[in-house]
Protein backbone atom coordinates (compact mmCIF):
# COMPACT_ATOMS: atom_id res chain seq x y z
CA UNK A 1 0.00 0.00 0.00
CA UNK A 2 1.46 3.60 -1.24
CA UNK A 3 1.86 5.94 2.14
CA UNK A 4 1.16 9.74 1.54
CA UNK A 5 2.11 12.16 3.57
CA UNK A 6 -0.44 15.57 3.29
CA UNK A 7 1.38 17.94 5.23
CA UNK A 8 -1.39 21.09 5.73
CA UNK A 9 -3.59 17.90 6.03
CA UNK A 10 -5.55 19.70 9.25
CA UNK A 11 -7.40 22.08 6.56
CA UNK A 12 -8.05 23.71 3.35
CA UNK A 13 -7.89 21.09 0.76
CA UNK A 14 -5.83 18.41 2.95
CA UNK A 15 -9.18 17.45 4.60
CA UNK A 16 -10.80 16.09 1.83
CA UNK A 17 -7.35 14.63 0.56
CA UNK A 18 -6.87 13.09 3.73
CA UNK A 19 -10.55 11.41 3.50
CA UNK A 20 -11.00 10.35 -0.15
CA UNK A 21 -7.33 9.07 -0.41
CA UNK A 22 -8.01 6.61 2.75
CA UNK A 23 -11.21 5.67 1.30
CA UNK A 24 -9.19 4.99 -1.81
CA UNK A 25 -7.18 2.52 0.10
CA UNK A 26 -3.53 4.70 0.34
CA UNK A 27 -2.23 5.15 3.66
CA UNK A 28 -2.34 8.38 4.77
CA UNK A 29 -0.53 10.27 7.18
CA UNK A 30 -1.55 13.95 8.14
CA UNK A 31 1.16 16.56 8.89
CA UNK A 32 1.38 19.59 10.97
CA UNK A 33 3.43 22.25 12.52
CA UNK A 34 1.69 20.64 15.66
CA UNK A 35 1.70 16.63 16.34
CA UNK A 36 -0.80 17.66 18.84
CA UNK A 37 -2.91 19.59 16.36
CA UNK A 38 -2.94 16.47 13.97
CA UNK A 39 -3.70 13.81 16.17
CA UNK A 40 -7.28 15.78 17.13
CA UNK A 41 -8.26 16.36 13.59
CA UNK A 42 -7.37 12.91 12.93
CA UNK A 43 -9.78 11.58 15.15
CA UNK A 44 -12.40 13.41 13.49
CA UNK A 45 -11.23 12.37 10.45
CA UNK A 46 -10.83 8.38 11.47
CA UNK A 47 -14.75 9.12 13.09
CA UNK A 48 -15.73 10.23 9.78
CA UNK A 49 -13.98 6.87 8.05
CA UNK A 50 -15.56 5.02 10.71
CA UNK A 51 -19.48 6.30 9.73
CA UNK A 52 -18.70 5.99 6.25
CA UNK A 53 -17.61 2.05 7.02
CA UNK A 54 -14.27 2.05 5.99
CA UNK A 55 -11.96 0.13 7.65
CA UNK A 56 -8.91 2.20 6.62
CA UNK A 57 -7.24 4.47 9.39
CA UNK A 58 -5.45 7.84 9.22
CA UNK A 59 -2.12 8.61 10.88
CA UNK A 60 -0.88 11.35 11.69
CA UNK A 61 3.06 13.27 12.54
CA UNK A 62 4.63 16.27 12.78
CA UNK A 63 5.17 17.52 9.24
CA UNK A 64 8.97 16.56 9.28
CA UNK A 65 8.18 12.46 10.25
CA UNK A 66 5.26 12.55 7.75
CA UNK A 67 7.41 13.64 4.82
CA UNK A 68 10.13 11.10 5.76
CA UNK A 69 8.30 7.93 6.16
CA UNK A 70 5.76 8.64 3.44
CA UNK A 71 6.32 7.77 -0.24
CA UNK A 72 4.65 10.58 -1.92
CA UNK A 73 4.37 14.06 0.04
CA UNK A 74 0.87 16.49 -0.78
CA UNK A 75 2.24 20.33 0.36
CA UNK A 76 -1.62 21.09 0.96
CA UNK A 77 -0.10 24.28 2.43
CA UNK A 78 -1.05 27.95 2.65
CA UNK A 79 0.76 29.87 -0.38
CA UNK A 80 2.36 31.98 2.24
CA UNK A 81 3.72 29.14 3.84
CA UNK A 82 4.55 26.74 1.12
CA UNK A 83 7.86 27.74 0.06
CA UNK A 84 9.33 27.78 3.46
CA UNK A 85 7.95 24.88 4.75
CA UNK A 86 9.54 23.03 1.21
CA UNK A 87 13.01 24.74 2.48
CA UNK A 88 12.51 22.92 5.61
CA UNK A 89 12.05 19.56 4.60
CA UNK A 90 14.54 19.15 1.90
CA UNK A 91 16.36 16.26 3.33
CA UNK A 92 13.04 14.54 4.28
CA UNK A 93 11.89 15.06 0.61
CA UNK A 94 14.65 14.13 -1.39
CA UNK A 95 14.39 11.36 -3.54
CA UNK A 96 10.29 11.53 -3.49
CA UNK A 97 7.24 12.40 -5.06
CA UNK A 98 6.19 16.20 -3.93
CA UNK A 99 2.48 17.46 -5.56
CA UNK A 100 1.87 20.92 -5.37
CA UNK A 101 -1.77 21.87 -5.38
CA UNK A 102 -0.47 25.31 -4.30
CA UNK A 103 -1.78 28.46 -6.13
CA UNK A 104 0.09 32.13 -5.64
CA UNK A 105 -2.73 34.73 -5.92
CA UNK A 106 -3.73 38.07 -4.53
CA UNK A 107 -6.66 39.69 -3.86
CA UNK A 108 -6.95 43.45 -5.91
CA UNK A 109 -10.23 45.64 -4.84
CA UNK A 110 -12.78 42.90 -5.35
CA UNK A 111 -11.32 40.59 -7.43
CA UNK A 112 -8.67 37.64 -7.22
CA UNK A 113 -5.38 37.66 -9.33
CA UNK A 114 -2.77 35.53 -10.59
CA UNK A 115 0.70 36.64 -8.48
CA UNK A 116 3.48 34.00 -9.63
CA UNK A 117 6.65 34.09 -8.29
CA UNK A 118 9.85 35.04 -10.65
CA UNK A 119 10.36 31.43 -11.45
CA UNK A 120 6.59 31.34 -13.59
CA UNK A 121 4.88 29.67 -11.17
CA UNK A 122 4.19 27.70 -7.12
CA UNK A 123 5.10 24.28 -8.68
CA UNK A 124 8.37 25.68 -10.83
CA UNK A 125 9.35 27.54 -7.41
CA UNK A 126 8.87 24.33 -5.28
CA UNK A 127 10.68 22.95 -7.65
CA UNK A 128 13.68 24.85 -7.88
CA UNK A 129 14.01 24.52 -3.58
CA UNK A 130 13.16 20.69 -3.88
CA UNK A 131 16.02 20.00 -6.41
CA UNK A 132 16.26 16.45 -5.45
CA UNK A 133 12.81 15.97 -5.22
CA UNK A 134 10.49 14.90 -8.06
CA UNK A 135 7.38 17.39 -8.30
CA UNK A 136 4.56 17.30 -9.68
CA UNK A 137 1.54 19.68 -9.98
CA UNK A 138 -1.98 18.79 -8.96
CA UNK A 139 -5.23 19.35 -7.40
CA UNK A 140 -5.34 23.64 -7.92
CA UNK A 141 -8.87 23.63 -9.43
CA UNK A 142 -10.93 21.40 -7.22
CA UNK A 143 -12.71 23.29 -4.59
CA UNK A 144 -11.71 22.57 -0.50
CA UNK A 145 -15.38 22.57 0.84
CA UNK A 146 -17.47 20.78 -1.96
CA UNK A 147 -14.17 18.23 -1.44
CA UNK A 148 -14.19 17.58 2.09
CA UNK A 149 -18.08 17.02 2.13
CA UNK A 150 -18.11 13.42 1.52
CA UNK A 151 -21.71 13.11 0.96
CA UNK A 152 -20.85 15.30 -2.39
CA UNK A 153 -20.73 13.78 -5.60
CA UNK A 154 -19.10 15.60 -8.65
CA UNK A 155 -17.22 14.85 -12.19
CA UNK A 156 -14.22 17.24 -12.27
CA UNK A 157 -10.94 16.94 -14.41
CA UNK A 158 -7.58 17.67 -12.73
CA UNK A 159 -4.81 18.28 -14.81
CA UNK A 160 -1.38 16.82 -13.72
CA UNK A 161 1.97 18.18 -14.70
CA UNK A 162 5.57 17.36 -14.54
CA UNK A 163 8.91 16.82 -15.46
CA UNK A 164 9.59 13.17 -14.52
CA UNK A 165 6.62 10.97 -16.47
CA UNK A 166 6.53 8.18 -13.66
CA UNK A 167 6.09 10.74 -11.14
CA UNK A 168 3.62 11.94 -12.95
CA UNK A 169 2.02 8.94 -13.79
CA UNK A 170 1.98 8.19 -10.12
CA UNK A 171 0.24 11.11 -8.89
CA UNK A 172 -2.27 10.59 -11.78
CA UNK A 173 -3.43 7.26 -10.53
CA UNK A 174 -3.53 8.81 -7.21
CA UNK A 175 -5.83 11.58 -8.63
CA UNK A 176 -7.85 8.67 -11.21
CA UNK A 177 -8.30 6.49 -8.05
CA UNK A 178 -11.00 9.40 -6.14
CA UNK A 179 -14.26 8.80 -7.22
CA UNK A 180 -15.35 11.73 -9.48
CA UNK A 181 -12.34 13.14 -10.79
CA UNK A 182 -10.06 12.63 -13.88
CA UNK A 183 -6.32 13.17 -14.29
CA UNK A 184 -5.59 14.61 -17.51
CA UNK A 185 -1.67 14.88 -18.53
CA UNK A 186 -1.09 18.98 -19.04
CA UNK A 187 2.26 17.90 -19.88
CA UNK A 188 5.37 19.56 -18.42
CA UNK A 189 5.39 21.42 -14.59
CA UNK A 190 5.97 24.55 -16.51
CA UNK A 191 2.38 24.01 -17.65
CA UNK A 192 0.98 24.47 -13.90
CA UNK A 193 1.72 28.36 -15.25
CA UNK A 194 -1.89 28.06 -16.85
CA UNK A 195 -3.20 25.70 -14.38
CA UNK A 196 -2.61 28.15 -10.85
CA UNK A 197 -4.04 30.73 -12.62
CA UNK A 198 -7.80 29.20 -13.39
CA UNK A 199 -7.92 28.96 -9.48
CA UNK A 200 -8.67 32.80 -9.49
CA UNK A 201 -10.67 32.79 -12.43
CA UNK A 202 -12.45 30.25 -11.12
CA UNK A 203 -13.36 32.25 -7.70
CA UNK A 204 -14.09 35.23 -9.47
CA UNK A 205 -16.94 33.34 -11.49
CA UNK A 206 -17.93 31.92 -7.86
CA UNK A 207 -18.67 35.43 -6.10
CA UNK A 208 -19.62 37.02 -9.02
CA UNK A 209 -22.24 34.57 -10.25
CA UNK A 210 -23.32 33.43 -7.17
CA UNK A 211 -22.01 29.84 -8.23
CA UNK A 212 -19.93 28.57 -5.91
CA UNK A 213 -18.23 25.03 -5.63
CA UNK A 214 -16.73 25.79 -9.32
CA UNK A 215 -14.42 23.52 -10.78
CA UNK A 216 -13.58 22.03 -13.94
CA UNK A 217 -14.42 19.66 -16.82
CA UNK A 218 -13.15 19.11 -20.80
CA UNK A 219 -15.81 18.30 -22.92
Amino acid sequence: MMKVAILGGTGNIGVGLSLRLAVANYSVVVGSRSEDKARKKVEEYNSILNKLGCENRIGFADNSTASKICDITILAIPYKHAFSTAESLREELEGKIVVSPVVPMKKEGNTFVYDPPEEGSAAEKIASILDCSKVVSAFQTVPAKKFSNMNSKFDWDVPVCGDDEKAKKTVMDLVNSIDGLRALNAGPLKSSRLVESITPLLINLAIKNGIYDLSIKFV
